[in-house]
């Protein structure tokens, strides 16, 4: 099967590797079709594998205090996490969704230590609203305990107002830091919030407060909120920055960070601006626009897989899976990227300047190694470890038509010139591209030719 270029970028980004039912389907579809199916992932049927162990997963639906009367409960959970975004990110159909979801997961994000035991339900919130409309999102982030918890806004009382949250929901999840915004602003804001607290007894744990609530008049982004109200001043703040024309600026530049490369075109970012506008922060539409436009299509291989990104592909390209706890969360500790460990609520970075250092990249290539020769069908899990690389590299008959074969299917496209010939030289041990592949030479050279392929550039950089 042969894919364009373009079609080969639009996998990638939506997080696909370029074969199987993915390349099958686009070909099928075309590209707007395709993205269409992807943007209603309801409508898509879910890979048999993924299903099953998408449904071995029901701690994840507990609520903090079923999780409470379950030893370590807390700590299972979010390992269940971790393994939910990766089934979602290596066997998954719906790979659009769960793209959309880690972004937003990253945009509102709460680190995994300060939930207050309300992070897998958390997660599920945001899952369920990643293709809806930013405004619902923003209303349920915003009653949302482990958000309360987090950025202690359940002690945001009239008598000390707490600006955690309020900050934070100006400059980093709706108007962004240049959003025109002011201190007053972020005071007055505060002041709007008092009283949004939490509450064991009320059903998705949140409770307003009337006690707590500052009742005086305020003035926020300009607009009058008059005196003697109560939550409907935090709705109102809510609504006014959901609508601020910034936050359309602010969430459509994120947007095109996550899925086109460090430095979006002002061009595009202006015109996913005006669909988030004219679509009253409708997500659909704006990612229709986004992965049609031509400075979409031009930007292939101007973005670097995040640790956490280069680990799920890399297990996909070696249908790799963790098969104890310790191995996994050692693996993307030593990558830099601990799953849900960033400190601050900014989230983690995406700009390739954060992950690209020499200590980084090295972790990467120890990574494949492990992901393909340490890993290669041992019967006892390769110590946490267990890849079936038999299943992602068939037999050809010339080893020439091998390494083309295992790079169209790791990187979308073949390698040329001196790397081709390396390549060719590494896996016929010299004998040339018209060297047989023998099941013996196919057994022996497997594990070292992808890993050189996970290793690359060429796979680094989408």
């Amino acid at each position: 099967m042969s894919l364009s270029k373009k079609d080969t970028h639009l996998l990638l980004r939506l997080g696909f590797l370029p074969f199987g039912w993915a390349a099958e389907r686009l070909q099928e579809l075309g590209r707007e079709a395709f993205v269409e199916e992807q943007l209603y992932p309801e409508r898509i049927a879910e890979d048999s594998e993924a299903a099953r162990m998408l449904k071995r997963m029901r701690l994840l639906e507990m609520t903090p205090r079923q999780l409470a009367r379950v030893e370590n409960g807390e700590g299972r959970a979010f390992y269940r996490l971790l393994q939910r975004h990766l089934v979602l990110h290596t066997r998954s159909r719906r790979r659009l969704a769960a793209r959309l979801e880690a972004f937003w997961v990253n945009h509102f994000y709460v680190p995994a230590e300060n939930s207050g035991g309300w992070l897998a339900n958390y997660h599920q919130t945001l899952a369920a609203r990643s293709l809806g409309s930013f405004r619902e999102l923003l209303f349920a982030v915003a009653r949302h305990p482990a958000m309360l918890v987090y950025l202690n806004a359940d002690g945001n009382v009239k008598e000390h107002p707490n600006e955690n949250y309020a900050r934070e929901l100006l400059e980093l999840h709706t108007l962004g830091v240049d959003g025109g915004y002011s201190e007053r602003d972020v005071k007055e804001a505060a002041r709007a919030l008092t009283g949004w607290t939490t509450h064991p007894r009320t059903e998705g744990g949140f409770y307003f407060d009337p006690d707590a609530h500052d009742t005086g008049p305020k003035r926020i982004l300009g607009h009058d909120l008059p005196a003697g109200r109560g939550i409907e001043d935090g709705l109102q703040l809510l609504d006014l920055a959901a609508r601020h024309p910034s936050t359309a600026r602010f969430v459509s530049r994120k947007l095109a960070l996550w899925f086109v490369s460090d430095d979006p075109p002002a061009s595009l970012i202006e015109r996913l601006a005006g669909v988030f506008r004219r679509e009253h922060g409708r997500i659909r539409p704006v990612l229709r626009e986004l992965f049609s436009a031509p400075e979409f299509y031009a930007s292939a291989g101007r973005r670097l897989r995040t640790p956490l990104e280069f680990l799920a592909a890399a297990m996909e390209g070696a249908d790799a899976w963790f098969t104890d706890e310790w191995r996994l969360l050692d693996t993307l500790n030593r990558l830099g990227q601990p799953f849900l460990g960033w400190k601050t609520p900014d989230g983690y970075p995406t700009q390739a300047a954060a992950w690209s250092g020499t200590s980084g990249l090295l972790a990467r290539w120890q990574v494949a190694l492990e992901l393909t020769q340490g890993a290669d069908g041992d019967p006892d899990g390769g110590w946490g470890l267990l890849a079936h690389l038999d299943r992602r590299l068939p037999p050809t008959a010339t080893v020439e038509d091998w390494v083309a074969a295992a790079a169209r299917r790791v990187w979308g496209r073949e390698p040329t010139g001196k790397q081709r010939a390396d390549l060719i030289a590494y896996a016929s041990d010299g004998a040339g591209p018209e060297r047989e592949l023998t099941p013996a030479l196919a057994g022996r050279k497997r594990g070292g030719l992808l890993a050189l392929l996970l290793a690359a550039p060429e796979f680094q950089w989408t």
